[in-house]
């Protein structure tokens, strides 16, 4: 199983999320709307991290194997600077913009888990979509 990690820290970094993701899915057996899919939800989870520039974070892409069941995983983790109390969520400049991304990239794939504290100060989103 391979994973690719993805540091953003500007919109050429969000650009290349969504490139290697369409690709990787693609090396993995999706179709073209899953591709689609896969690449816009990773899209999404990238350009949460670079429009907010006081968290630093990264993508996660990799291969998810269930059951039998080939997947693909996005997982987004944003840190926050050891100054900031409270979550992500309350210290984001825009919470309505942050739960739209995050819910319209859980409904482009079949599962998704959202950490908002984990025990490194991190939020961290996965989402999976399995190939069918």
């Amino acid at each position: 199983m391979w994973k690719n990690k993805i540091s953003i820290n500007n919109m050429a970094d969000v650009f290349t999320a969504r490139m290697q993701a369409r690709q990787l899915a693609k090396e993995i057996g999706f179709n073209t709307v899953d591709q689609a899919r896969i690449s816009l939800a990773t899209s999404e989870l990238a350009h949460l991290i670079c429009v907010n520039n006081h968290h630093d974070g990264e993508i996660v892409l990799s291969e998810a194997a269930q059951n039998g069941y080939n997947g693909f995983q996005v997982d987004c983790l944003i840190s926050k600077p050891a100054h900031q109390t409270g979550t992500l969520m309350s210290t984001w400049s825009d919470e309505g913009g942050f739960q739209r991304s995050i819910s319209g990239a859980c409904r482009l794939v079949d599962e998704n888990v959202i950490d908002m504290e984990n025990e490194k100060n991190q939020t961290q989103i996965t989402l999976i979509k399995w190939c069918k």
